[in-house]
């Protein structure tokens, strides 16, 4: 790669003919990992990620509440819509900040608007 992965599909050249990682890791992933391995069947799946990661299954659970019984976080970033390098990389990938705000956890959390009752907790750990 040569820059940070937000888990989007990017929409803007030279990005969005091959970096389509939101579909890859809702999708692509998950179906080969129950097929394969038989991990998720039934609807029990996690999704859990460090640092970038970390933020990046905090904006797909929040976005997909249905698909994962549970999510965790181990330092993620945090509102990376209000940064120079996010600012950098939605813009790269999606045209623009405010298409990133699709993928901050911040803003999802912010346009949510109260509680998350499809998680009786979430793990977000910054130790």
């Amino acid at each position: 790669g040569i820059g940070a992965g937000f888990y989007v599909n990017a929409t803007e050249e030279p990005y969005k003919t091959h970096y389509q990682m939101y579909s890859y890791v809702t999708e692509e992933l998950p179906e080969l990992l129950e097929k394969e391995f038989k991990i998720g069947m039934f609807g029990l799946r996690a999704i859990t990620g460090h640092s970038m990661g970390g933020h990046g299954a905090l904006t797909i659970a929040l976005k997909n509440p249905a698909s994962w019984v549970s999510v965790s976080a181990f330092a993620p970033i945090c509102n990376p819509t209000r940064v120079p390098w996010g600012d950098k990389a939605f813009k790269a990938y999606l045209g623009s900040v405010e298409a990133g705000e699709a993928h901050d956890a911040t803003c999802l959390l912010l346009a949510r608007g109260g509680p998350i009752p499809e998680y009786d907790d979430i793990l977000i750990d910054q130790g």
